[in-house]
């Protein structure tokens, strides 16, 4: 079995090989690497609320923080590649945050379809984003090219990682403007961080395209609003066996459509991201 100090040597061998690409061509074939990713028997989703149960092992989820622009005509296409890993491991196995932010990023006093925001420049700052589309997955390994985002999702998706989840994630939003979060102690103790963000899907504006022309109705999705508890989470910690709750009041910002609005919670320590999940918003301000 190939150990994960060996894929990263290979994901650092890419990155030189493959050089740096920022609004260039991306090669279909370098983008997409078949893979077969298999898990221990039929891992399920989490149940409604009601009826949930904490400590069943469930699927294990990778986070993509997809660094990008209205201005970044080759944008698109790493959302396309968001989109093939999502119908490769399933929807639920994906989250995908799209954080426009950088100088290809457009702010609404720019123009009034901006979807760059502040916070996304912070991040873009943090993490030294030099180029876009570049993105971090499940906060380990650093900043990624789009050609290895393949092999890192079916790496951090693997069989072999399974043993890696250490808390279950379940989000509560059916309390008017409150967000609930429980999780659940599955291995040790997790020690880490909590973060919550708000991603809004259906946002019809501007976009560059790879052909060099912009399309006034492009369709953005899983796009960054808000960090609900702060811009880097809240401290938490979980026990094996136990549970740990918290209730956060948020107010939506009216130009939003609640109905496509996300609640993406992960829990992330120095090691990466330890779970991750993403729930639609059920009631807020319906």
């Amino acid at each position: 079995m190939i150990s994960k100090t060996s894929i990263i040597t290979v994901l650092g061998y890419w990155l030189t090989v493959v050089g740096l690409t920022s609004c260039s061509d991306i090669d279909e074939a370098d983008r997409l690497t078949p893979a077969t990713v298999t898990y221990t028997d039929t891992i399920p989703e989490p149940e409604k609320q009601d009826t949930i149960d904490y400590f069943t092992p469930y699927q294990r989820h990778a986070l993509i923080e997809d660094f990008t622009g209205q201005d970044c005509v080759n944008c698109p296409s790493a959302t396309d590649l968001i989109t093939q890993l999502q119908e490769m491991h399933g929807h639920e196995a994906i989250v995908a945050v799209g954080i426009h932010s950088g100088p290809l990023g457009v702010k609404p006093e720019k123009n009034a379809e901006g979807l760059a925001t502040d916070l996304g420049d912070t991040y873009y700052n943090y993490w030294k984003i030099e180029m876009q589309p570049y993105g971090v997955i499940d906060r380990s390994d650093g900043p990624l090219n789009t050609n290895i985002w393949t092999r890192k999702v079916n790496w951090d998706l693997a069989e072999a990682q399974w043993p890696a989840e250490q808390c279950n994630i379940f989000v509560d939003t059916t309390k008017p403007d409150v967000i609930g979060v429980t999780l659940a102690g599955m291995k040790g103790i997790v020690n880490g961080k909590l973060q919550l963000w708000i991603t809004e899907d259906g946002i019809t504006a501007f976009q560059k395209m790879p052909n060099g022309t912009t399309k006034t109705d492009y369709v953005h999705n899983h796009v960054l609003r808000d960090a609900i508890n702060g811009t880097w989470g809240d401290d938490c910690s979980v026990e094996e066996g136990q549970l740990w709750k918290h209730e956060y009041t948020y107010t939506l910002n009216d130009a939003w459509k609640p109905e496509n609005l996300n609640i993406v919670a992960f829990v992330y320590n120095d090691a990466g991201v330890v779970q991750a999940t993403s729930t639609k918003l059920k009631s807020n301000k319906q």
